[in-house]
């Protein structure tokens, strides 16, 4: 009996000091609409930083867990070789947009109609494409 007793206070021990666990997840990240006005198609909405991903050439975007944006990119000079991409973070981003047409700001991103990545580029407007350490890379 004391047995018993003795256990069933143990799992409700474990159970209360597990809940505080739980609802600190949700307070690291209190942002959990998951959906923006500047959203594409084709939004990963599971995508975390540094986490593998696969989808480098079309629909590349995806929000982290505090909503903020990232972008699924090759990483070059990797060691040992991996052939996946990860996220990484990336600039704001200002939906679909046509190539050409004026963009709001320079340092921005949007996804062209067919899903290719675009990047701000002044004067050029937007063209799809990735900028990295090495320059711009057009699509």
């Amino acid at each position: 009996m004391i047995r018993e007793l003795i256990g069933a206070i143990a799992i409700a021990g474990a159970a209360i000091s597990a809940a505080p666990v739980a609802a600190a997840d949700d307070l690291m990240y209190p942002d959990t609409s998951g959906r923006y006005p500047s959203d594409v198609p084709g939004m990963n909405y599971e995508a975390h930083l540094t986490a593998p991903c696969t989808n480098m050439e079309r629909f590349t975007f995806g929000r982290g867990p505090g909503g903020e944006v990232l972008q699924c990119r090759w990483i070059a000079n990797q060691w040992p070789p991996v052939y996946t991409g990860f996220w990484v973070a990336t600039y704001e981003l200002f939906g679909v947009q046509e190539q050409g047409a004026p963009c709001p700001k320079p340092q921005a991103t949007a996804q062209h109609p067919d899903g290719r990545p675009m990047l701000c580029l002044g004067a050029q407007g937007w063209q799809p494409g990735i900028f990295t350490r090495d320059g711009f890379f057009p699509r």
